[in-house]
């Protein structure tokens, strides 16, 4: 059961991990990533999204952990490259073109107040790029 789960991860992870924050907290959240296939979805939904934005429409993605944000975060700089040719060759060959400008460099951060009123807000990044 879920709580027999729980008593396992309890049991093995040092006392100073159990007091910060709840020893199965992470091992449920990758548990739920991968049974209901999360990481696939972002990596099949972001050049959807793309496609169907009229040119100068925004591409806004809320992220609530590190591997969601380093899917977004690498799929926005791959379409805002202009060449995706390997570094070493002389001249472009790939004539690709980029589909993004990247609006928000670093993502934005939920403010202290909202992270107060909301504790899920506290995980949440916003990257947001345009479409040429």
């Amino acid at each position: 059961t879920t709580l027999e789960l729980v008593e396992i991860i309890k049991g093995s992870v040092p006392a100073k991990y159990r007091r910060e924050k709840h020893p199965a907290r992470k091992t449920f959240q990758a548990l739920r990533i991968e049974v209901n296939g999360e990481l696939e979805a972002i990596k099949a939904v972001l050049p959807q999204a793309v496609d169907a934005l009229k040119p100068g429409g925004r591409l806004c993605v809320i992220s609530f952990h590190s591997l969601e944000d380093r899917i977004v975060k690498q799929f926005m700089q791959e379409r805002a490259r202009e060449c995706v040719c390997p570094p070493g060759l002389p001249i472009c060959t790939c004539n690709h073109q980029a589909q993004l400008k990247i609006i928000t460099r670093k993502p934005i951060l939920p403010s202290e107040e909202e992270c107060e009123q909301n504790a899920r807000a506290r995980s949440a990044k916003l990257r947001v790029a345009a479409r040429i």
